[in-house]
């Protein structure tokens, strides 16, 4: 009997090495992910056998949250994507019997939560989201919406 082939085309990264090195034990455990990159970056960058006109390695740049907790960091993500479980959205879902907000606005959505709410907007709106001051991680972690 002939062994049919997949159609698929094999990875050229594929990721169960990268993920087994992520579970293997070792001290990189209790570090952050941007750390984590960063560790990895530097290594890679020292087993490099090219020669380069950089003096020192580059990472690539981190954005802002990738130190928060998982849960913030998911949080921040959906509101900066404009999604997530909020009312709207739930109700769409048959999860939820109305789409208010509990503030009393008439529909929950994303643009609501973050700039007109006075229940669950961040301390400074908007612009707080991209900048994430102290007082917004504090209001992703405890007061923003189950998103």
């Amino acid at each position: 009997m002939l062994k049919r082939r997949s159609s698929r085309t094999e990875s050229r990264h594929p990721f169960v090495p990268a993920a087994q090195h992520l579970i293997s034990p070792s001290d990189n455990n209790n570090i952050c992910a941007a750390q984590w990159a960063d560790h990895q970056w530097n290594g890679e960058w020292a087993d490099s056998p090219t020669e380069s006109a950089f003096s020192s390695p580059t990472p690539a740049p981190t954005h802002p949250g990738m130190t928060l907790p998982r849960r913030a960091w998911v949080r921040l993500n959906f509101l900066r994507a404009g999604v997530g479980r909020l009312r709207s959205c739930l109700c769409k879902w048959c999860m939820a019997s109305s789409a208010a907000c509990e503030c009393g606005a008439e529909e929950q959505i994303v643009d609501h939560v973050v700039l007109k709410c006075p229940i669950s907007r961040p301390p400074h709106g908007l612009h707080d989201l991209t900048i994430l001051e102290d007082e917004t991680i504090e209001w992703l972690l405890n007061i923003c919406p189950e998103i």
